[in-house]
């Protein structure tokens, strides 16, 4: 049942910072709403900020206008929290604007704090759980030298031997690198692995992205992304018209996904939570994609196992998430901040159990890798790529 119209009092934020094995350090923050229910809490993440541009926000202050704006609200009231959000921090239709970190954070956590006070799970408020399970594509970054080729070779014969069977390949920096490793991979795994896509990232142009996929068509894969530079419509209808593959792009913004549309410029919506800015917004994206007839997958940033846990709620509770999808942030991370992580079973993406997201912070383990956020570790191409730190 329901508790006594508990009202938040409280935002508490804390940042933190994550390595990735052999890789980047990434900042996040964890958002709590707490309320005057002891036991209430909602649980969100700001996730994997460590992207272009190379700044990070004041985060008392970030604290003290999240207060401003909601407390006193109920765990109900998410039309008005959304609102009041958007109105704060509005959508500027770029994939790694800040702003739509801040709001993808705290939009988690009221969803989780409403689902708690109704002591049902996120997928059940969604409007229910259509499938048990995900699809994962496990992400091979970018090949920047020679040796990274074996490396993510015996990366990918790791993963295998774990049960995910999807591959999403980073190419676009070294195309001659990218070549090297889809050929030995497919000479290596043969029909046992499918290559998800090809994620160009926005950084050729359509004709360039267009050239290196059809000089690699042979080695099979099931889609390109992002092959044209950011916001280039008639780069992304270029490509969609030319290639004999689907064309799948990242939606960031009402307008873009409307705009997409209206060209009828790509196949597949790859939707994340954090790129959209949260659940509420993500649930628009995902009502056009099905009235325009278009399949998804669920995207991501590489979020911790909380902002994870949003991406499966969404995942099992969206009927257009027709394809293998991307979260897979807690096996990418040295460490994380709650008691269970989330589950990976055959390569799937598992739904927590429990009301809300299902998880719950564990404050040792929070603490242990709190600490202000940073850009001291990283450089600009390491950020970019993803790349391997090398001694």
């Amino acid at each position: 049942m329901p508790r006594n119209n508990p009202r938040i009092n409280k935002v508490r934020l804390t940042p933190v910072n994550t390595p990735r094995h052999n890789s980047i350090t990434c900042g996040h923050i964890m958002v709590e709403l707490l309320t005057d229910d002891n036991d209430l809490v909602g649980l969100g993440e700001m996730s994997d900020l460590q992207h272009l541009p190379r700044y990070h926000f004041d985060v008392p202050e970030l604290a003290q206008t999240l207060n401003d704006l909601l407390v006193g609200l109920s765990p109900l009231e998410l039309t008005e929290a959304e609102t009041r959000l958007e109105g704060e921090f509005p959508q500027a239709e770029y994939i790694y604007d800040k702003s739509r970190a801040i709001k993808c954070g705290v939009d988690i956590a009221l969803w989780d704090l409403a689902a708690k006070h109704l002591d049902v799970r996120v997928c059940d408020l969604l409007g229910g759980q259509v499938r048990d399970s995900v699809a994962i594509a496990y992400p091979i970054f970018r090949q920047t030298h020679e040796d990274d080729l074996e490396v993510n070779l015996e990366m990918m014969d790791r993963r295998i031997s774990e049960g995910f069977n999807h591959f999403r390949v980073y190419v676009g920096r070294h195309l001659d690198l990218d070549e090297q490793f889809l050929r030995r991979a497919r000479d290596r795994f043969g029909d046992t692995v499918s290559f998800k896509s090809l994620d160009f990232s926005n950084m050729l142009s359509a004709k360039e992205a267009c050239v290196f996929t059809e000089r690699v068509m042979d080695v099979g894969f099931d889609m390109v992304e992002a092959p044209a530079p950011n916001h280039d419509i008639r780069g992304l209808v270029f490509a969609k018209q030319r290639l004999p593959v689907p064309v799948s792009e990242h939606i960031y913004g009402n307008r873009w996904a409307l705009d997409l549309v209206a060209a009828d410029a790509v196949d597949v919506f790859n939707v994340s939570v954090i790129a959209i800015g949260g659940i509420t917004p993500a649930r628009r994206i995902f009502a056009l994609a099905e009235a325009a007839g278009k399949p998804c997958l669920v995207g991501t940033t590489q979020e911790l196992s909380v902002g994870t846990a949003a991406a499966a709620h969404v995942a099992m509770a969206m009927q257009t998430v027709k394809l293998p999808s991307d979260p897979v942030g807690p096996l990418l991370y040295t460490t994380d901040v709650v008691k269970e992580p989330v589950s990976y079973e055959k390569g799937r993406l598992l739904v927590p159990d429990g009301p809300g997201l299902g998880m719950s912070l564990d404050r040792d383990r929070l603490n242990a890798c709190a600490s202000p956020l940073t850009w001291s570790q990283n450089s600009r191409e390491q950020v970019e790529d993803r790349a391997a730190v090398r001694q």
